[in-house]
């Protein structure tokens, strides 16, 4: 695993446990709402969970995919056009560490491709989506134990 895939994954346990603590009684609350959430400030540098903010990770835009056998593959040559069964007004998906976590329009900006994004999934999936691939085992684990919980 790379450094940066663990710092990752050692931020996101982080920034999970944070999430996930309940807030706190109501008499303890401030009476006006901050605008942005507060992080805790770190007992050391290698613990401040804001360090994620400033992670640089590749976005990935997935026209569509399909699966083709290894001899039409190895056949393809300059010229040849692959069909997918996507009709080319459909939305492409956005994705970050090969998760999907929203869709968009394609769009001209300038000279340059881009995507007018549609819909997006909550701050909650785009942390996950940073994160290690699960197994169906462990995602059937924690579902588990959210049910417990509520």
């Amino acid at each position: 695993m790379s450094q940066i895939q663990a710092d990752i994954d050692a931020l996101l346990a982080q920034a999970t446990a944070l999430a996930e603590e309940p807030p706190p009684p109501a008499a303890l609350r401030p009476a006006k709402a901050a605008s942005r959430p507060t992080i805790p400030p770190p007992s050391s540098p290698d613990e401040d969970p804001a360090r994620i903010l400033r992670l640089v990770v590749p976005v990935i835009v997935r026209l569509a995919e399909r699966t083709m056998p290894l001899e039409d593959i190895i056949n393809l040559g300059t010229g040849a056009i692959i069909e997918f069964d996507k009709p080319a007004e459909a939305e492409l998906d956005l994705m970050i560490n090969n998760k999907c976590i929203g869709t968009g329009q394609a769009v001209k900006v300038g000279e340059n491709f881009g995507l007018r994004i549609t819909s997006i999934g909550s701050v909650r999936d785009r942390i996950e989506a940073l994160g290690p691939k699960r197994s169906a085992k462990s995602t059937k684990q924690e579902a588990d134990r959210g049910e417990k919980r509520g």
